[in-house]
């Protein structure tokens, strides 16, 4: 059974981090004196979380997916070949893009500072080597988001291993596999950034793998309470702490995040899950109504990362009980239409489906979305810099101008563009790999359980 409401997760989880990376580009663009004229910001300058989200889901999809798994050699085996086969391929493809890009127009005044002393070093070779096979070095990968899928392909390794054991020793090892990586940072072995194979096992993100793998093992059990009420909290602790997030430190990178981000998260996927096992889904209505009102009311308030703890709380402190309030009067108009319009909620019914089947798209190419999203937004840059030499008449659409017209233009353009892009990869790299690679494991492991299922009309 696949769980919808996590693709929609998954989705959301990629939008937050093409927001983050759009505001990157466009303070990079304007430059730190026009800062103040930038729209996003915000929650959004905060939405590298979207990252965190990832790493919840993806342990909670592993236990999930595996639940009805084969037991000993044949599954691990089987279970190894499909984590591979579903991120080697687009990775190579975005990485090949990347490489391309800095070894045909980049060389060797690279603006990219891994690229660069990997070129003056004479280890260019070494350095795509490593970035291309997701194998951790002292530099980001040839395209910097590859770090996340080297926290991937470590969780994948190890949770091979627990596949190998009985299902009921896994929450066990589970909790020792946590307490060995805070028994890490306790001693002071743990690094904000995995450069070696070492500071990638002990890292603190790895706790969110392991939160996400225990909620799949509550779930996929049957430990699945009525969850609106904690979905709401979920997630207005998850904006809360968007909107608190303060500017990167070395313990931002480490439990910082884990704490603020990987824990709501956590809650967030249970939630979602829950709902939609008892068929509560309408519960998302007012989480999304609590979710885009404290984000707005925060946004409106023009607070930044880079503000006083204090101004953030006190913004924060506006910003969530709004969204608790949003959440209670769609509740209440909910229950007041049910009771006295039947008609007109459920005419209301359709679009939300609508809206619901259209972030589950997104969620399905969240994972082209993510890789692509960064050349569709490089790609608005260069024309924003290209507009800023055009003429008068460009003057109002340039990045860092008077008025909103530019910001809105921008926004539409990097979501637009990301969704291009995520469509892009899913349908020409992505799903005909996923396509090949199963047909190639139905032969490799026929007797599977998965082959089997597969074969179903």
């Amino acid at each position: 059974m696949k769980l919808y409401s996590i693709q929609l997760l998954r989705g959301i989880a990629a939008l937050l981090v093409v927001f983050y990376h759009a505001v990157g580009l466009q303070l990079l663009t304007i430059g730190p004196e026009k800062a103040d004229n930038a729209m996003l910001g915000g929650v959004f300058a905060s939405g590298f979380a979207g990252v965190d989200l990832f790493f919840v889901i993806s342990g909670f999809i592993m236990v999930w997916v595996t639940r009805r798994g084969e037991p000993g050699l044949p599954g691990v085996g089987e279970f190894l070949f499909a984590r591979i086969t579903r991120i080697y391929p687009l990775w190579w493809a975005a990485a090949a893009l990347a490489a391309t890009y800095y070894i045909f127009l980049h060389v060797p005044e690279a603006d990219d500072p891994a690229w660069r002393t990997a070129v003056q070093n004479g280890e260019g070779v070494g350095f795509l080597m490593k970035s291309f096979l997701l194998i951790p070095q002292p530099d980001l990968p040839v395209l910097s988001l590859g770090w996340t899928l080297m926290h991937e392909m470590y969780f994948y390794a190890v949770f091979a291993c627990l596949l190998l054991v009985p299902r009921a020793v896994i929450p066990l090892a589970l909790l020792g596999w946590g307490g060995l990586v805070v028994a890490a940072s306790l001693l002071g072995l743990s690094e904000p950034v995995a450069i070696n194979f070492l500071t990638l096992a002990i890292h603190p993100l790895t706790m969110e793998f392991i939160f996400g793998a225990m909620i799949g093992l509550m779930v996929s059990s049957g430990f699945v309470a009525r969850s609106g009420i904690l979905t709401l909290g979920a997630a207005l602790w998850f904006t809360a702490s968007l909107c608190l997030q303060g500017e990167f430190t070395p313990y931002t990178h480490q439990w910082g995040r884990v704490l603020a981000f990987g824990i709501p998260g956590a809650l967030l996927v249970y939630g979602f899950a829950a709902l939609e096992q008892h068929g509560r889904l309408v519960w998302l209505v007012p989480v999304a109504g609590a979710v885009i009102v404290c984000a707005a009311v925060y946004q409106m308030q023009g607070v930044s990362p880079a503000a006083d703890l204090a101004l953030r709380q006190s913004a924060t402190l506006v910003a969530v009980p709004a969204g608790a309030v949003a959440a209670g009067l769609v509740l209440g108009l909910g229950w007041l239409g049910g009771r006295y319009t039947p008609g007109l909620l459920y005419a209301l019914g359709r679009p939300l489906e609508m809206l619901y089947a259209a972030g589950r798209h997104i969620g399905d190419w969240s994972y082209s979305i993510y890789l692509g999203h960064i050349f569709a937004i490089g790609g608005l840059v260069f024309l924003q810099r290209w507009l800023a030499t055009a003429g008068d008449w460009a003057a109002p659409f340039v990045l860092g101008a008077p008025g909103v017209l530019d910001d809105l233009i921008y926004i539409a353009g990097a979501f637009a563009g990301a969704l291009l892009a995520g469509w892009f990869g899913y349908m020409l790299v992505e799903r005909p790999a996923l396509s090949l690679f199963r047909m190639v494991r139905r032969r490799l492991f026929p007797y599977s359980r998965r082959a089997r299922e597969d074969q179903l009309p």
